[in-house]
């Protein structure tokens, strides 16, 4: 398995730190966090089926996959932060055969390369919001959504969005989005996990 260099690692994760300004720690879904490879997934659900999906929406950088599979609640889907085609271009202007046939490689691996930028779990049966407010207390924000008008929802802090059905009484999705401080501590795990 290639390896990230840390430079070429913490420069991918400083894009991903710059769009974040929360300071809480995030509520994490299943143990799924920031900076999570595909491969680490996969090692964390060997069973499971993932089927990439494109959503309309999704830019160059945008990977995702839906989770399915025996002792999976419900159905995951994760939205990945894709390195790719950043590679692409160091491999493009690259000045050694080295540097051409290292990034050469990171450009065409996915496993490695694409990394956690939000979670959504969707439950197999709606359920009470009340069953979050009593564990995460009043939300910061509710209303309706700009894109299709549902109801929501919102935990800045802990960077949960909740999707509600039009009563606004039960909950169909949640999304878990990493926050500044979530993903400052993955950051010093990964550069720990570097070689010398």
């Amino acid at each position: 398995m290639l390896k990230i260099p840390k430079t070429v690692f913490l420069f991918m994760v400083l894009i991903a730190v710059a769009s974040l300004g929360v300071e809480a720690y995030a509520e994490l879904y299943q143990g799924i966090g920031p900076l999570d490879t595909l491969a680490d997934l996969k090692k964390k659900y060997p069973n499971a089926t993932f089927t990439k999906t494109n959503p309309a929406w999704a830019k160059e950088t945008d990977v995702m996959y839906r989770i399915t599979g025996q002792g999976i609640s419900g159905t995951i889907i994760v939205k990945f932060y894709d390195s790719r085609p950043y590679y692409l271009k160091i491999f493009q202007e690259a000045d050694s055969q080295e540097r051409r046939s290292y990034f050469a490689k990171l450009a065409t691996q996915e496993d490695d390369t694409v990394m956690v930028d939000w979670v959504r779990w969707l439950p197999d049966t709606p359920f009470p919001v009340e069953r979050l407010i009593t564990k995460h207390g009043k939300p910061d924000t509710s209303g309706f959504a700009d894109d299709d008008y549902h109801p929501y929802k919102e935990w800045t802090r802990k960077g949960i969005y909740v999707r509600l059905t039009d009563d606004g009484k039960k909950v169909f999705a949640i999304d878990f989005t990493p926050t500044k401080k979530e993903v400052e501590a993955a950051i010093q795990r990964m550069i720990e996990k570097q070689p010398k």
